[in-house]
């Protein structure tokens, strides 16, 4: 498809992501940026495509996508914020307290399998894609993505288990 072609139906594909995001559950402004992210997706792939009827179809399965992984990371956030201690940058006792959990979850990290570790560290602390791991430990991508959700997963269990005491 080329890109006139793309352009011609970019503003219906846009209509349709926003309807099918506002489906969802989500706000005008909120469906709007989530069909953003899906133009940005369909762009990657137009050239790719060479019927629009496709690309046209494609809209609602990525949108449907994206609305999920943005409801995951809003719920995962709320999740971990209502965990960690919200820290008052005046108290020392604030301030101990933080540094004790950050060296706990150091440890913790360290006593992790040691290529789950590795891959939490790569991704979390030097904010590397999974491609990108994937390759430097010569490990399919799905791979990547099954070890670092794990390394998540045993990490806050931990944290719950450590905050119920």
């Amino acid at each position: 498809m080329t890109q006139e072609e793309f352009t011609h139906i970019a503003n219906e594909m846009r209509r349709k992501s926003v309807s099918v995001a506002q489906g969802f559950g989500y706000g005008l402004e909120d469906a709007e940026d989530i069909a953003q992210d899906v133009m940005l997706k369909l762009w990657c792939l137009h050239e790719k495509m060479d019927d629009a009827a496709r690309l046209k179809a494609s809209v609602a399965i990525i949108t449907k996508q994206v609305c999920i992984d943005k409801w995951r990371t809003t719920h995962i956030q709320t999740r971990v914020g209502d965990i960690m201690p919200i820290v008052d940058e005046d108290s020392l006792y604030d301030k101990l307290e933080y540094a004790e959990l950050e060296q706990w979850m150091k440890e913790q990290i360290e006593n992790l399998p040691s290529t789950s570790s590795i891959v939490l560290r790569m991704r979390q602390l030097e904010h590397r894609e999974l491609g990108e791991i994937a390759e430097i430990l010569n490990i399919r991508q799905t791979s990547v993505s099954t070890l670092l959700s794990r390394a998540r997963n045993e990490l806050l269990n931990k944290l719950k288990r450590r905050n119920q005491l």
